[in-house]
């Protein structure tokens, strides 16, 4: 591409020295000169007036391109900004249309809820914690079952005076008693990892099948009855032939949470 420019910038050169070398003839005296003398210079001054022709469109396309490079670079920025505007627009939208759902959720509630949003989680651990924006001072305390528009989240287990650490049902070492919506019949659920749950004590005559819902059954002192906390997506038994390994997906996506409520 330099090479290029290169050779371009020396044949300018050249036409410019030819176009001034020309331009000299007009100089001359050609009054005693002989005729055959003047016929060539008559023809190089009429080319050097076509060169000169030459180089001012040139010199006036060139302009004409870069004139119009310039405003389609501004055309272009224009465009940008306006699609940039344009998402801010579907950003705000998206972010009032989920302030509204959670507010109806929480007036549709029958407890007292306090909202919050996330505002930190761990990158190796994130299905087993998360940090929410509100504290002692919004009335959060330790203990709190915490729920989202979907069902059941986990529960907090410290409260700072602005944020609170909420345990998520993910977690290994979190244990739910549900009951299956469909027959009634009590479990334990418990964290497996990420965004899955494991029923506990399933027997192989249990009767429990794939789609089942299963809600919280009301024996725990943290949560209360009737809250989503998963559906059942497979059922095998297991190796002993005596168990059946039940996988529950959690009926909030936890790898989506950003507001949460606290159950007071």
């Amino acid at each position: 591409m330099r090479r290029g420019y290169f050779f371009l910038l020396k044949l300018l050169i050249l036409i410019v020295c030819l176009g001034g070398a020309l331009k000299l003839l007009a100089f001359l005296p050609l009054e005693k000169a002989p005729l055959f003398l003047t016929d060539k210079i008559a023809a190089l001054q009429k080319m050097e007036k076509g060169v000169e022709n030459w180089l001012a469109d040139f010199a006036e396309t060139f302009r004409l391109v870069a004139v119009r490079r310039g405003r389609d670079r501004q055309y272009e920025i224009l465009y940008r900004q306006q699609r940039a505007a344009e998402t801010l627009l579907q950003a705000a939208a998206y972010e009032n249309n989920r302030l509204r759902a959670a507010l109806r959720f929480q007036r549709g509630y029958s407890g007292y809820l306090t909202p919050a949003e996330i505002t930190g989680r761990s990158a190796d651990q994130w299905f087993r914690f998360v940090l929410a924006g509100q504290g002692a001072k919004a009335g959060v305390r330790a203990g709190q079952a915490v729920i989202a528009e979907q069902g059941l989240v986990g529960y907090a287990e410290a409260a700072g005076a602005d944020s609170a650490r909420v345990i998520l049902i993910t977690d290994p070492l979190v244990n739910v008693s549900c009951v299956n919506e469909r027959t009634g019949a009590i479990y334990v659920l418990a964290g497996k990892d990420h965004n899955r749950l494991e029923l506990k004590y399933a027997t192989q005559h249990s009767d429990i099948q794939e789609g089942d819902r299963l809600l919280t059954s009301g024996y725990s002192y943290r949560y209360k009855k009737g809250l989503p906390v998963g559906v059942v997506t497979r059922v095998e038994l297991a190796a002993n032939n005596l168990t059946k390994k039940v996988v529950v997906t959690p009926c909030v996506d936890l790898s989506r949470l950003d507001i949460i409520f606290f159950v007071r």
